[in-house]
């Protein structure tokens, strides 16, 4: 099952901004370091560390934005604020004995650590990263006193660094809280929608119970004639494969958690269903709307759930798409029949141009979408392409094998 993603261009804008907010604290701290000039001084710690500290800026910078590519979050951050808080103590210890380093500024490390710690926020539960969090804030906070020393009006940065230091573990928590409430919308979501598979799968299977009920009732009354139909025999074998089928995609259903959330009327559940008719219902009559369907998936002999799914995934996207396609501009439908060997899969997809400005929706639709191909063994896939032009593609399996598929 593949759902949509967001856009590259959505993706890289907080890259760019943490790059170029990052870019801009580096001046700042060599815009500081020249209006505080120290003498040189070749002190035990002064020497190791008036070469150290300039790249621990700068260092810290690149582990912040290449955090993403790492999964151990928390230990890049472990890393960073024991350098920083090293290079902090260990310039006031330089400073006690009479040889202090050359000043530098932190005001990249505090971004950068402010990433870092909220990111970790985002990431893990706030119980289990609370020392950390402790140890950013003082890494924070400590490094411009101990760097210029308490008497030097630049010890004030440390009141910048730890508001920065206290928005990124708000704003880390904040994420974490909306993942957290947004989980709990589409479990939601998908109990729903699973419910509703259920209940229609029990329609199936009843509605083919009846159908064998019915078949052998005649059967019998042809046996006592003497008047025994193969036929009938037939269409009750068949009847009953299908519902053995339905009753296990029923119960599937009921076991799984994987499911989502959609909305609108549903084909009736007990009348023929032709796979046309119901393409052309769910496309409706906007004349945006363009089908294209060759004329033998009107002939087509399908199972229920098949056409079903079929028609509440088109119905979705084309309701989607009338939401945020440009105004004027047409929605195309298609389904077409693919053959390979000995099996065949109908494909569905829908396409419309998306608007510049249109607002991202809260996807639990192209959940219940994918989540309706899942149960009856297909797949969904849906996404930008061409630029501004959204497409969602569906293959569902066709059973039995084309050779049987018409009437």
């Amino acid at each position: 099952m593949t759902t949509s993603r967001p856009s590259s261009r959505h993706r890289r804008a907080p890259l760019v901004a943490e790059i170029v907010a990052l870019a801009l604290l580096t001046a700042a701290d060599q815009t500081i370091t020249l209006l505080h000039p120290s003498p040189p001084s070749d002190g035990l710690l002064a020497v190791p560390l008036s070469g150290i500290t300039p790249a621990i800026g700068i260092g810290a910078a690149a582990i912040a934005v290449l955090r993403r590519r790492f999964g151990r979050v928390e230990l890049l951050t472990v890393v960073v604020a024991a350098a920083s808080l090293v290079v902090s103590a260990g310039s006031g210890l330089a400073a006690l004995a009479g040889t202090p380093v050359q000043a530098q500024s932190a005001l990249t490390e505090a971004l950068a650590l402010a990433l870092l710690c909220g990111a970790v926020c985002h990431q893990r539960p706030v119980r289990s990263v609370a020392p950390l969090v402790v140890l950013v804030g003082v890494a924070t906070t400590v490094a411009a006193p101990l760097r210029f020393g308490f008497d030097s009006s630049w010890a004030l940065l440390a009141v910048p660094a730890a508001l920065l230091w206290g928005g990124s573990v708000a704003t880390g928590l904040i994420l974490r809280d909306a993942d957290s409430r947004y989980d709990a919308q589409l479990a939601k979501a998908r109990e729903s929608e699973r419910l509703a598979l259920a209940r229609e799968l029990h329609d199936f299977v009843a509605h083919h119970v009846t159908g064998i009920v019915v078949l052998a009732q005649g059967a019998r009354v042809a046996a006592a004639r003497r008047e025994e139909d193969a036929g009938v025999y037939t269409e009750m074998e068949r009847a009953g494969g299908e519902a053995l089928s339905a009753m296990r995609r029923l119960v599937g259903m009921l076991r799984t958690e994987n499911a989502g959330e959609t909305a609108g009327t549903e084909p009736s559940l007990l009348a023929e269903l032709t796979l046309l008719t119901e393409l052309e219902e769910a496309c409706g009559n906007d004349p945006r709307v363009e089908l294209t369907a060759p004329a033998e998936l009107g002939q087509l002999s399908l199972p229920r759930a098949l056409v079903v799914a079929a028609h509440r995934i088109v119905l979705e996207a084309v309701t989607n798409a009338r939401r945020y396609a440009v105004p004027g501009t047409p929605i195309t439908v298609s389904a077409r029949l693919r053959r390979k060997g000995f099996t065949a899969a109908l494909e569905l997809e829908v396409g419309n141009d998306v608007a510049a400005d249109a607002v991202r929706g809260d996807g639990y639709g192209l959940v219940g979408m994918a989540e309706r191909a899942q149960a009856v063994g297909g797949t969904l896939s849906s996404g930008a392409t061409d630029g501004r032009r959204w497409r969602v593609h569906a293959t569902l399996p066709v059973d039995p094998a084309p050779e049987q598929l018409f009437r």
